[in-house]
């Protein structure tokens, strides 16, 4: 994430799984997917991410992502893939988003779909990540909660591709956001 002479970016990922939307606009906790935590844990690993804070209030939900962690971390899966339990050691699990700011002092920066007024644009995101530590923080379902977007430090532009289409799956918006954020340049 360095090159001579610039500064290291400091970005960890926050995935929020309440308050997030339905499909029709409603409030809701979303599961904790299996998944997520793998993929995510390994576009960590890829791209020097130090931290991926999975947040979810709900007790039951943050104990079967602990079973998951603890298999890699602390069981055979990390004998079996000792990569796979590098990627897992980025993972840190919380109850609520105020937790994540406690720990990180970053910007917590938002990300959705759905474009709101006074979105940074990518360039603008990676140079703020380039001045301050940043948080990126996503939402699972249909996204965050409009009350937690606007408790956010800012929020990034929608991913555009330009074909009338966008709800991306979170582990696919993740990759590219954080490509964009850190990934090379050409």
């Amino acid at each position: 994430m360095t090159g001579r002479g610039t500064k290291k970016i400091m970005l960890s990922l926050a995935l929020i799984h309440w308050p997030c939307l339905d499909k029709n606009g409603r409030e809701i906790a979303t599961a904790i997917t299996n998944l997520d935590l793998h993929d995510l844990a390994r576009v960590s690993l890829t791209y020097g991410i130090n931290t991926l804070y999975i947040v979810h209030p709900n007790d039951a939900q943050l104990e079967f992502a602990q079973k998951i962690v603890d298999h890699w971390l602390k069981g055979y899966g990390g004998i079996y893939n000792p990569l796979r339990k590098r990627a897992f050691e980025s993972i840190e699990l919380v109850r609520d988003i105020s937790d994540v700011k406690e720990r990180t002092g970053a910007r917590l920066v938002g990300t959705s779909a759905r474009k709101g007024d006074g979105c940074m644009s990518w360039p603008e995101a990676r140079e703020l990540a380039k001045a301050a530590d940043v948080c990126l923080v996503f939402g699972t379902g249909w996204g965050l909660a409009p009350r937690l977007m606007e408790s956010l430090d800012g929020a990034i532009e929608p991913i555009e591709a330009g074909a009338g289409f966008n709800h991306l799956s979170v582990r696919s918006a993740v990759s590219i956001a954080v490509d964009r954020i850190v990934g090379r340049q050409t």
